[in-house]
Order: structure tokens, then sequence, then C-alpha cells
């Protein structure tokens, strides 16, 4: 399973080397002429985790590879998990490199001593947040993957994402019209166990992803 895991990394390396470039470059741009990179870098780990799913699902169904690895002695909760894993991976890859990133342009950008434990204190809880709901997301979609396939899970995605956009739209206006949301989102931003928290739970709905990915799989005529 680690060797399938491997594989992925290293068969997609440049599509993970192509998000950290661009999303490291743009921050550390936006913190040289002053401005708060910190939305970058925790948009990027979205970014590419999501875009790692999705890439390499596609590879691995153009190319037919599960039933390639179907015909191996390979167990099918092995496939699904390997899978699963990868994707955890490398978002936790974007998750250090954009962390190191941040305190690589806060060196440059800012003279005298450099703290690293307060810029990391002061990015990781949005970097948790990110991260937990990038874990979702992906979930969801190899869960629509390995039960309907790449091409009707790709179009589910957008459909699903688009759905988001208008929500998050709608209540953000909501919450700008309402004090008592106002006040109680800056409560929710303020505890210090909200990052754990999310992050937990985000873990344990991966993990639920990939059992149900598991049990399509064994029912599944890949054929």
């Amino acid at each position: 399973m680690l060797d399938l895991v491997y594989k992925d990394l290293v068969q997609h390396r440049k599509l993970i080397l192509f998000y950290a470039l661009i999303g490291g470059l743009i921050g550390v741009v936006m913190m040289l002429s002053g401005s708060d990179a910190g939305a970058i870098f925790s948009a990027y780990v979205m970014v590419s985790t999501y875009g790692f799913a999705i890439r390499s699902t596609y590879d691995e169904d153009k190319s037919g590879a599960y039933l390639f690895l179907k015909s191996l002695p390979l167990s099918d909760s092995s496939i699904v998990t390997a899978k699963f894993l990868s994707v955890l991976t490398a978002a936790v890859i974007s998750v250090v490199f954009f962390n190191a990133a941040a305190v690589f342009g806060s060196a440059i950008s800012t003279p005298g001593a450099l703290n690293v434990a307060a810029i990391l204190g002061k990015n990781i809880p949005a970097f948790a947040i990110v991260f937990s709901v990038a874990m979702v997301f992906a979930g969801i979609y190899l869960v629509m993957f390995f039960w309907a396939g790449f091409a009707k899970a790709s179009t589910y995605s957008r459909a699903l994402l688009l759905v988001i956009f208008v929500v998050v739209m709608l209540g953000s206006g909501f919450m700008e019209r309402s004090p008592v949301v106002q006040n109680s989102m800056k409560m929710i931003e303020m505890g210090p166990w909200i990052p754990a928290i999310s992050i937990v739970i985000s873990l344990a709905v991966y993990g639920l992803c990939c059992f149900m990915s598991i049990l399509r799989v064994k029912a599944k005529d890949w054929s």
C-alpha cells in the first residue's frame, strides 16, 4: 500500500511542485510589498490538495490503472486507502511548505530578529481550518470518484463547489447584517481549541469517506 502512495506522489511531483512554486511566489511577493499573504498561503493548501486529488484520479481513470491494480494481488482496501493516504500526504506537504514560505517571506520582508514561533503561532490556526476544509472536500470528491467514476465525480464536484460558493456568499451577506452572528464568530475565532477540533473532525470525516469508498470498490464491477 505504501508503494502506491509513493507512486502517486512521485508520478504527480510536478503538479505538487507547480502549486508550491506559484503559491509560494505570490505569497512572498505580497509580503515584500507589505501585504498580508496568509490568505494566499492557506488558500493554496486547499487548491493543491483538491487539485492533486482530481488530477491523480483523472490520470488513473484515463489509463485504466484501477483495472490493472485489481488484477494484482492487492486488496480493494489497500488500493482505496492508498489513494486517500496519498491525498492526505499531499495536503500535509502543502501545509509544511507554505508555513515555511511564510517564515521565509517574513525573514526577507521584515528586517531584524526573526521570531519563527510567533509567525507559526499566527498562521497555524488559519492553516488548520483550511486543511480541515480541504480534507473534507477531498474526501467527498474521492467518494464520488470511487462510486461513480471520474466523469460524474468531476461534474458533481463542480456543482457542489458552486452551491457552496453561493451559500458562503449569502451567508457572508447575512453575517454582515447580524451583530449577534459576528460576535459569535469572533468568539469562535479566538478559541484556541477550534483548530485542533476542526482537524480531528475533518480526519474523522475523511476516514468515513475512505470506508464508504472501500465498500463501493468491493461491490463495483470496474470492467
